[in-house]
């Protein structure tokens, strides 16, 4: 898979990789798995922890409807990039330019974050989990960079990231400012800082695990704040049907997150 043009040089190694390690993959599943992976029973701690019929059915419930969700939406992502309009003017300043350069950003990281864990966990849902972040994320980053090229728009603008965001508050809504507090790495909701990946690069085990679930919650949460945001400032139909696909596809991700968390 190629990296994201435009995408940090530093991660386009880990991209190929990523690519020549999963042509190679095969996997086995069992009865009731939704994923195509090879569940092991459930672990707290280093032991096995038995599971009751009726956690088993509300666990596949929800990681059928995730992936559900994740194939409708990857669909919909395709034919909106192949139907799509004639391209129309659109501001450098504005809100469509601004959310597809700041979400290539917040991707780039969540797919960083993802191959990091995907490389190194035993745990096969927490693989399967990164697998889907690290696929889905890279082609909607080519779609957003589609965009601002066909606009004639450059990749990076001068406004500081979220700058389009003003007015709006942390979850995408207009009630209120954006929290000083809310973002971290570069200014955006949800974003990792340096110093957290570097816990999750140096961190292994399951304790690597429960880092990158708490990391990608906070992260699909400040995703999901920036496309409700799209959603109510883009000028483009295209853009908007794009931001709430977005935050279907994540608001989905970061239940079946949590859910998994508890079980870590």
């Amino acid at each position: 898979m190629a990296a994201t043009p435009g995408a940090h040089g530093n991660s386009t190694g880990r991209h190929v990789r990523f690519t020549m390690l999963f042509s190679d993959q095969t996997t086995n599943t069992r009865e009731g798995s939704s994923l195509g992976v090879s569940y092991p029973a459930f672990t707290r701690g280093g032991r096995e922890v038995s599971e009751t019929g009726a956690g088993r059915a509300r666990r596949n419930r929800l990681w059928i409807a995730l992936v559900a969700v994740l194939v409708l939406t990857a669909v919909a992502f395709f034919a909106m990039g192949r139907l799509s309009a004639a391209p129309t003017p659109i501001a450098d300043s504005g809100a469509d330019a601004g959310f597809a350069r700041d979400m290539q950003s917040h991707h780039a990281q969540a797919v960083e974050m993802a191959l990091v864990i995907w490389e190194k966990s035993a745990n096969p849902e927490i693989r399967a989990v990164a697998y889907d972040i690290a696929i889905s994320q890279q082609q909607q980053n080519g779609q957003l960079f589609a965009w601002l090229r066909d606009w004639g728009l450059p990749q990076s603008g001068s406004a500081p990231p979220m700058a389009w965001m003003a007015g709006t508050g942390r979850d995408g809504s207009s009630a209120h400012s954006m929290a000083p507090g809310g973002a971290a790495a570069g200014g955006m909701e949800g974003m990792a800082t340096a110093e957290q990946m570097q816990m999750l690069r140096e961190a292994s085990g399951a304790e690597a695990d429960r880092l990158f679930t708490d990391m990608m919650i906070r992260h699909h949460q400040g995703g999901v704040a920036m496309a409700n945001a799209a959603v109510r400032l883009a000028k483009t139909s295209k853009v908007r049907d794009f931001a709430a696909l977005i935050v279907e596809a994540q608001t989905a991700e970061i239940a079946a997150l949590q859910e998994l968390r508890g079980r870590l």
